[in-house]
């Protein structure tokens, strides 16, 4: 396999992915703009959504290689498989985006001990709660769909959705 030919699968891979998840935080993004459009809160959808979704993605790729991602892939009925691993991989992004505040709150006192409780402390649970929500149903649905699509054979689903009868 050259180079070349690496870099497309990959791009192909990671894009399908990347633009899923895009599509899924544009949608919430948006919802969470109309709702504090009442309040003059300004948000900003494209940037946020196509930031999270390459870091999500990047996430879940590398997750669906390891074995931590694909350990009962073959021996599980689907639905433990696609509950099993919306957990793993919204665990995962739980600590990614931890470390992402973890890193700024760093930057900005110079202490690790203090980055920590200032993170820990200044966080908003119900609105943290809410993003685990939302990135837990987008796992969920992205794995359903993978595993549907792995289990009938690859691009099979999809041509089923796409195709006309």
């Amino acid at each position: 396999m050259s180079l070349l030919s690496k870099i497309k699968h990959e791009a192909k891979e990671v894009g399908w992915v990347t633009l899923y998840f895009f599509f899924c935080f544009g949608v919430m993004l948006t919802l969470k703009k109309l709702l504090l459009s009442g309040y003059q809160v300004d948000v900003q959808v494209v940037s946020t959504a196509a930031i999270s979704a390459l870091i999500i993605a990047k996430i879940v790729i590398i997750l669906d290689h390891t074995p931590a991602g694909n350990r009962f892939d073959s021996r599980q009925p689907l639905w433990v498989v696609v509950i099993y691993k919306t957990l793993v991989y919204l665990g995962v992004a739980f600590i990614v985006f931890f470390l992402e505040k973890l890193f700024h709150a760093y930057r900005q006192t110079g202490l690790f001990n203090q980055a920590v409780s200032e993170v820990w402390e200044r966080q908003d649970w119900s609105l943290m709660l809410m993003k685990l929500l939302c990135v837990g149903l987008t796992f969920l649905a992205y794995h359903l769909y993978a595993g549907l699509d792995h289990r009938l054979g690859e691009g099979a689903l999809r041509r089923k959705i796409f195709e006309r009868p």
